[in-house]
C-alpha cells in the first residue's frame, strides 16, 4: 500500500483469484504488445510483479509500497522467480518517488488510500506515464455501498482499540468461515482505510491532463466489508 494505507509493517498477501483476474484484463487490453517499462503502485506481496512477469517476457517491472512486510513478502516471492531479474521493489511513498518514465502503470485497489488529493494524485500519474503509456487500475467507484462503508469505516477508525480489531475479526470468520485465520486477520487494518479517492473522480482529474478513457468494467466483489471496485483502462496523452 501506499500513503495513509494499513500499518508500515503489515503484510497483505493478495487474493490469487484477483491476481489471476486482473493479470488477464492486463495483458488484454495490451492487445500483446509488451510495455517496455511497468509501474505496480502499491504492490503488496509481489504477486501481481511476478504473474505480469510471466505474462510480459520483454517487460520491466518495478513494484512500489510503503510497507515493510509488504517489501519483504514481495522480495521473498521475486528471488523464487524465473523473471527475478526483470522485477525489482522499493518500500517508498509513491506520491515523492522519481522513478522516471513508464509505459504501463496499474494499481490494484491502492490509489484509494494515498494521502493527497485527486489532482495531486492524477498530475502524479501524468507525470510518470510515457507518452501514449496505459493506466489500468482497479479503484472503488463512488455509490450508496461505498459511501455507507466508508462511513461505517471512519467511525471504526475513531474508537479503534483491541475491542473493535476482535469485533471486525468476529464478523471476517463469519462472513468467511472457510478462509484461513491468518489472512483474515491481514485484513483487519483495511476496515480502518478511509476511501479518499473514487475511480470516477480519478477519471475526472486525469481527463483534465490530456488522459481519455479506454474501458471499464465492475470488479468482481467478494466481502461485504469490501468496497465495490470497478476496473479502468486509461490511455496517456501523446507528448510535443
Amino acid at each position: 500500500m501506499t500513503a495513509a494505507g494499513p500499518a508500515h509493517d503489515a503484510v497483505f498477501g493478495a487474493d490469487p483469484t484477483h491476481v489471476r483476474w486482473f493479470t488477464e484484463r492486463i495483458v488484454t487490453s495490451l492487445g500483446g504488445a509488451d510495455p517496455t517499462r511497468v509501474l505496480d503502485i502499491g504492490c503488496g506481496d509481489g504477486s501481481l510483479l511476478v504473474r505480469l512477469a510471466e505474462a510480459m517476457p520483454r517487460s520491466s517491472f518495478l513494484g512500489v509500497d510503503l510497507s515493510e512486510g509488504n517489501i519483504a513478502a514481495a522480495t521473498a516471492a521475486i528471488s523464487r522467480s524465473p523473471d527475478r531479474g526483470r522485477i525489482a521493489v522499493v518500500r517508498d511513498d509513491y506520491m515523492t518517488l522519481d522513478p522516471g518514465r513508464f509505459d504501463l502503470i496499474v494499481a490494484s485497489s491502492s490509489l484509494q488510500g494515498i494521502d493527497a488529493s485527486s489532482e495531486q494524485l492524477a498530475a502524479k500519474i501524468a507525470r510518470d506515464a510515457a507518452a501514449d503509456g496505459r493506466l489500468i487500475h482497479v479503484t472503488p467507484y463512488r455509490c450508496f455501498y461505498n459511501m455507507a462503508l466508508n462511513a461505517v469505516r471512519a467511525g471504526l477508525r475513531q474508537a479503534r482499540g483491541t475491542a473493535t480489531d476482535r469485533m471486525i475479526l468476529s464478523v471476517a470468520r463469519i462472513l468467511h468461515p472457510g478462509q484461513p485465520d491468518a489472512r483474515l486477520r491481514e485484513r483487519v487494518d483495511y476496515m480502518y482505510l478511509v476511501l479518499r479517492h473514487y475511480e470516477d473522480g480519478l477519471r475526472d482529474a486525469l481527463h483534465a491532463r490530456g488522459f481519455h478513457l479506454v474501458a471499464t468494467e465492475p470488479a468482481p466483489h467478494t466481502s461485504l466489508g469490501q468496497p465495490k471496485h470497478r476496473l479502468a483502462v486509461m490511455s496517456a496523452p501523446s507528448r510535443a
